[in-house]
């Protein structure tokens, strides 16, 4: 063993070399590695790799003296998953932090963001809240390095701090941004930030990054009881813990393609957190594997009798059942019935001869004067109801006059809306306000969520009305973040988006302006 012992203690008296020679000199570029990439991968395949396994059989055989050797050759080999499987479930930060930093394999494409990503997660399955450990991270999440760094003191000069050069943020920084926002009560945020590492680019975002953020996306959509959502996904891939939530959610969907109760109990043992999920497992045996049992209606809110021929009442007393309707209960078959009774109630001749008796009994001017109002109240309850609701354009356009005054007034909020939000992205870059490069993200983010949200409420008219605007307003942050900034992997993220949504409108010049722009990469 004594080569294995010397190669252990070269690498160590190299890393302690290098990190006293940057602390020296923070400022000086970083010297070329002893061990290089090529030569580290040949080094770990033929010396540490089988030197690892040698130890692992000889403390297994009774010679405590390999735990010695052995616990420096886990942290060469596999740092990252000496952080997950150990440091993160122990609540450890900031050892998980440093150790992670250590896994130059798997977050070469965000080695800081990952090093974040790992602590952020150490943090959230800690005992206790730790508001020190949450600063610390989210220092490091924004500067990517050690922040500001002295020399010390040296014959009694204290020379000044040097700031380390921020890293741009990259994929697992954003998942990192996403486990503090979890961590902090914000689970909206949280699954905003998830969502949107799928739309950075894979040369910019580790693979791993991705799997973490599809796995927690699916963990809180089970907590909700959205089974579709996780099913989706589980088909996306992402581990034995996806794996096993998919099985769950097919069996509960009554899928045909569901796993049977054996490979799902497999999937159960090859899953971590055994204990915790079996109440999800035993759960979906129960519900077979057929269709799952249908939900009873619930009753009506209103269920009141009006006579025959009274066109006030049905829509009055339809109006008042749909805004008492939980929000996800609502359907264009509502809609439809609803806006149809006050077609007939503003239309009919009767009706409009009992509102102007009572107009006259009141010493109203006329029907008209109370018409406008009461009209205009309807377009905003119904307006209201469809943005809380989210109901797709396709289930209630064309439905009738009240209706397609509904949704041009929904049209006319949203385009504003939008509209409003790019000017204030357009105004603060313009007076270069620059925000934290997180804090820039998730202004994106949450602008092309909203923009999307309208589309899918109003239509394609309404992404033929805006785009143009927000693409000029998008466009020209995204090359400030490209060409000042230097974060390059965001703005490579908003020129995407652009280039799709120029193409889905058939937009050729604009689409030719975004595929020059992706090309300059990350």
């Amino acid at each position: 063993m004594n080569w294995g012992v010397l190669l252990v203690l070269a690498i160590v008296v190299r890393t302690i070399c290098e990190v006293a020679a940057r602390r020296a000199s923070p400022g000086a570029p970083p010297r070329p590695s002893l061990l290089g990439a090529g030569t580290w991968r040949v080094a770990a395949a033929i010396v540490i790799a089988p030197m690892t396994i040698v130890l692992v059989f000889g403390l297994a055989a009774g010679q405590l003296w390999c735990a010695l050797l052995l616990a420096p050759l886990v942290l060469l080999v596999a740092p990252c998953r000496l952080a997950r499987h150990a440091l993160v479930p122990l609540g450890l930060p900031r050892a998980a932090y440093h150790v992670a930093l250590l896994s130059n394999w798997t977050w070469r494409a965000d080695r800081h963001g990952g090093a974040a990503l790992a602590a952020a997660w150490a943090l959230c399955r800690a005992r206790r809240p730790d508001p020190a450990a949450e600063a610390w991270i989210s220092e490091r999440l924004e500067r990517g390095a050690l922040g500001e760094r002295g020399g010390g003191e040296r014959g009694g000069v204290i020379p000044a701090p040097v700031a380390a050069p921020p890293v741009p943020l990259r994929g697992a920084g954003v998942a990192a941004g996403a486990m503090l926002a979890a961590y902090r009560g914000d689970v909206e945020g949280a699954r905003a930030l998830f969502e949107s590492v799928a739309s950075v680019d894979e040369r910019a975002c580790p693979r791993e990054a991705r799997r973490i953020a599809a796995g927690w996306l699916a963990a809180e959509a089970a907590s909700r009881g959205d089974w579709t959502a996780v099913l989706e996904r589980a088909q996306e891939g992402g581990g034995r813990e996806l794996s096993l939530l998919g099985a769950v959610a097919a069996r509960l969907l009554g899928e045909v393609r569901a796993p049977g109760a054996v490979e799902l109990w497999l999937r159960w043992l090859a899953a971590p957190r055994r204990r915790a999920t079996l109440p999800l497992v035993r759960r979906a045996l129960a519900a077979g594997d057929g269709a799952p049992r249908p939900e009873p209606d619930e009753p009506e809110p209103c269920a009141a009798k009006i006579a025959e021929g009274d066109l006030w009442s049905r829509a009055v007393l339809l109006h008042a059942t749909l805004l008492l309707r939980p929000r996800g209960r609502v359907s264009g078959d509502d809609l439809r019935r609803l806006g149809g009774a006050w077609d007939a109630a503003l239309d009919d001749e009767r009706a409009q001869a009992e509102l102007r008796e009572r107009a006259l009994s009141l010493g109203a001017s006329g029907a008209q004067a109370a018409l406008v109002p009461l009209a205009r109240a309807v377009e905003e309850d119904l307006a209201a109801t469809l943005r809380a609701a989210r109901v797709p354009l396709a289930e209630w356009d064309d439905l009738g006059a009240t209706i397609g005054r509904t949704r041009r007034r929904l049209r006319d909020e949203l385009l504003s809306e939008v509209e409003l939000a790019c000017d204030a992205l357009r105004r603060r870059v313009d007076e270069k306000r620059e925000l934290p490069a997180l804090a820039e993200w998730r202004e994106w983010t949450s602008l092309r969520a909203q923009y999307e949200a309208a589309a899918e409420l109003v239509g394609t008219e309404l992404r033929r009305l805006a785009f143009p605007k927000l693409h000029s307003d998008v466009c020209h942050a995204a090359v400030w973040l490209f060409n000042t900034r230097k974060e390059r992997a965001i703005a490579n993220a908003m020129f995407r988006w652009l280039l799709a949504e120029a193409e889905a409108l058939d937009d050729a010049r604009l689409a030719g302006l975004q595929r020059g722009n992706v090309g300059c990469g990350v």
